[in-house]
Formats: structure tokens, C-alpha cells, sequence
């Protein structure tokens, strides 16, 4: 069954500044242009479509070994008062669907975790990684950063040397704006990814980052669905992550960084 796309645009909220909105996986489908979520009045305008559901015909494939250069935790650079600057951008997960509410989305658990923070958050809809990287402002003089991006880029597809040059160049523009900033690179949220993750792990290392798999939490059953469920984003469907899903891949993010 092929994946369809949803459509909708939400901010991400919490007293700080926030630019979202959603980018949800897409494949066989002519992308719609999304405006910018506001940061201070957010909107929900959830389209409904057929549920999209992951093959069972497709078995996941083992993830990347990430290089022996990033092992450990990362140390997260803070100023003499304990505030960090992080920046987090990606797709429709990024946004946080279809979590039950904005605060149970990975995005919302890791700023939560990480205390003293200033978080910005940037994603697009039915976009792949060259749209959201070129609206991406990096911030200046970031602490961390969290890439989550190339599902979409699985769905297009988009061809493997220009995923690596413009993943390699957004990467490159937040090493040169903060060269210390610890940098978090998360893997696709399909079964299919498994060449794109091998790129993602690959360039997140030669830039001195942590590739974070999310290959083996896609593929658990429990961590998507009930399609149909109850959201902030609308009724929620089968193949983004639910509660327990967002929950399991911010404690990803977590787990790479030294606190």
C-alpha cells in the first residue's frame, strides 16, 4: 500500500520561539505549498486522507554504524548562567505528529529534558531536505543542534549525491556558525531508508556529530498507530509515531547527550 501524505501546518509552542510547520512523508504526490506557522498564535487545519501504513512486505534494514570519532556522549557548551541554544529541524516528527498533544512530541520532550534552554524549531511540509535547509536560518553561536530530516527524501525519491551535497552543506553552515555546538543527526522514519541513513550517518560524522538510528524504533508496532486516534494535529494515523513513538525517540536524542 503506498504511503499517503497529510496535510496539515502546526507551531510548536512553549514560551519560546518557535517556527514550525509539519512535514509529513510524501511519495506519489504533488507537494502543496505551506506558510509559515506563527510563533505566537498557532493554527491547526488538519486535511484528512487515507491512512498511510508501513509495508509488511518490506523488512527493515540493519543502520549504520556510526564512527568510532563520535563515540561517547556529547558535551552540550552552556554559558556562565547555564543556557543553551538549540536548534531543531525536520519534517511532520519535528512538528510532532501525530503525538496526542505538542508537548508529548520528541522535539517538546528534548527541549523539556535539556533544562535552561532557547529552542528554535524549523520544518516544512511535503517538502524534502533542499526546502527546509534553504528556509533554515541557523542561528548564531547554537549549542546544539538536532537534524531530523530524509523520509521525505526516501518517499521522492531524491538522488543519493545531491541528498549527501545539500545534507553536507547544511551541516556545514551550522559547523561554521558554531563550530562547538554539539550536532545530533537523526536517521529516516521509514523501512526503506536505509541508503540515506548511511549517507545521513556519514556526513553527521566527517561534520563531528552523533548519528541516531531510527530505523529499529520504526519498526516496532507498538510505537506507531491507533490510526485514527485522537491528536492535536487531527485524527492520527498509522504510520507516524504516537505517544509512546515521540517518547522513544526523543529518549534517543537524550541518550547520545552528556547532561
Amino acid at each position: 500500500m503506498t504511503r499517503r501524505a497529510w496535510t496539515i501546518a502546526a507551531s510548536l509552542g512553549g514560551g519560546a520561539a518557535v517556527v514550525a510547520a509539519a512535514l509529513v512523508l510524501s511519495q506519489g504526490a504533488t507537494p502543496d505549498a505551506m506558510p509559515s506557522a506563527s510563533a505566537t498564535s498557532p493554527s491547526v487545519t488538519p486535511t484528512r486522507t487515507s491512512s498511510p501504513r508501513p509495508s509488511p512486505s518490506v523488512t527493515p534494514t540493519s543502520s549504520p554504524t556510526p564512527s568510532t570519532s563520535t563515540s561517547g556522549l556529547l558535551r552540550i557548551p552552556r554559558d556562565a548562567k547555564g543556557n543553551a541554544r538549540l536548534l531543531i529541524t525536520g519534517d511532520s516528527l519535528a512538528a510532532g505528529f501525530f503525538a496526542s498533544t505538542e508537548a508529548q512530541g520528541f522535539s517538546s520532550l528534548v527541549t523539556g529534558a535539556l533544562g535552561r534552554v532557547t529552542p528554535t524549531t524549523v520544518s516544512r511540509a511535503h517538502q524534502t531536505l533542499s526546502t527546509v535547509a534553504g528556509v533554515t536560518e541557523v542561528p548564531p553561536d547554537l549549542d546544539l543542534a538536532v537534524i531530523e530530516l530524509g523520509t521525505n527524501d526516501v518517499g521522492i525519491p531524491t538522488p543519493l549525491a545531491d541528498f549527501e551535497a545539500q545534507y553536507g552543506d547544511l551541516l556545514g553552515r551550522i559547523r561554521t556558525s558554531s563550530p562547538d555546538a554539539a550536532l545530533v543527526c537523526l536517521g529516516t522514519w521509514t523501512a526503506d531508508g536505509a541508503a540515506y541513513d548511511e549517507t545521513i550517518a556519514r556526513v553527521c560524522a566527517a561534520n563531528a556529530g552523533r548519528y541516531v538510528s531510527l530505523a529499529g524504533l520504526f519498526a516496532l508496532p507498538e510505537l506507531h498507530g491507533p490510526d485514527g486516534r485522537d491528536t492535536f494535529a487531527g485524527p492520527g494515523d498509522d504510520f507516524h509515531p504516537n505517544d509512546a513513538g515521540h517518547r522513544a525517540i526523543a529518549d534517543a536524542v537524550l541518550g547520545v547527550l552528556a547532561r
